[in-house]
């Protein structure tokens, strides 16, 4: 078949959902998707082949999965429900197009349990391979955010921390094959390896936070030490993990550790892209399911700035830069 770029846009629209709010999808200049609240949540992201995903390492449908689960991470970290996405892609001109059509399957696999639909985007060629999206949303119980953290209040995370960045190191170190993808092959290695392929933010725990009356809450992009220093920021306070808290965390990644050199403690502080949710709650909260307390906020003293301690001593955030660090 010789694709052009109507054929193409048909190809992926044939495999995206459509979602429940949408009243008009790609096609039009514009999509239209209901928002009886009358406000609605906006977040975006690029992902460029090499930096953010290796297609060595990934088959297209994880690739595809991932660019739509970290959109859809920023949208529940902020209490809200997705409702639609836009994705534009940069496409070489040597790109194997069935290839291409698996990432946008992948990419639609992942957003349509969700009930938003893919309503359009665009296309161009260029020299990478680049993934951008744009994500639309709601907050039914309101928007929780990174500024409204309180002292006296806990910390708590719903998800994992660390897999993603064990994960990775699994693979660049070869010690779980490229080339395998099972939960067969890859034995224990897996859950860390399957996690840095396809990140699966709780997505019902940002919302279920909102509602249990969370006071500030993000997702888990960059590592924890570096969302919860800018969640301090924000809020004007201080934030203490308590590593009696963030044992359990440990466990899981101790063999993968132990054979890689590393330190588990730094993948769980430093590790970014498990996309979990940390939100803090008053401190009479029965915390929402599967939230789990790893600290507390503390009163800022004036003229100080904000901290983030660990067990008492100040961290350095140590999480992901896109101009400082690279993997």
């Amino acid at each position: 078949m010789s694709w052009t770029e109507d054929t193409l846009i048909a190809a992926m629209r044939d495999v995206l959902p459509v979602g429940r709010r949408t009243l008009v999808g790609s096609g039009d200049d514009c999509a239209v998707i209901a928002a009886p609240e009358k406000s609605y949540l906006v977040t975006t992201d690029i992902l460029v082949d090499g930096r953010h995903f290796n297609r060595a390492w990934s088959a297209p449908s994880q690739i595809g999965r991932r660019a739509a689960a970290q959109n859809l991470a920023d949208i529940a970290g902020q209490g809200g429900i997705p409702t639609g996405l836009v994705v534009s892609l940069v496409v070489p001109s040597d790109l194997d197009i069935d290839w291409l059509i698996d990432v946008v399957r992948g990419f639609g696999a992942e957003v349509e349990p969700t009930g938003a639909g893919v309503v359009g985007g665009d296309l161009s060629s260029g020299d990478l391979f680049v993934i951008s999206v744009t994500a639309f949303g709601y907050a039914p119980y309101g928007s929780v955010l990174r500024s409204g953290a309180q002292p006296g209040d806990v910390i708590a995370v719903a998800g994992t921390l660390g897999f993603s960045a064990a994960g990775w190191e699994l693979l660049d170190q070869g010690v779980a094959p490229s080339h395998l993808h099972t939960a067969e092959e890859l034995g224990c290695w897996y859950p860390m390896v399957s996690v840095f392929r396809h990140p699966r933010p709780p997505l019902a725990a940002g919302v279920a936070a909102a509602r249990h009356g969370a006071h500030a809450m993000m997702d888990v992009s960059d590592g924890l030490s570096t969302d919860l220093a800018r969640m301090a920021r924000s809020s004007r306070v201080n934030m203490d993990l308590h590593s009696n808290l963030l044992q359990h965390f440990v466990v899981p990644l101790e063999e993968a550790a132990q054979i890689t050199d590393s330190d588990p403690w730094d993948w769980i502080l430093n590790g970014g892209e498990d996309h979990a949710m940390v939100a803090c709650f008053p401190a009479d909260t029965v915390l929402p399911q599967p939230f789990k307390e790893i600290g507390t906020v503390s009163v800022l003293g004036e003229g100080y700035e904000p901290l983030v301690r660990f067990d008492g001593r100040t961290m350095t955030s140590g999480g992901w830069d896109h101009f400082t660090r690279t993997r």
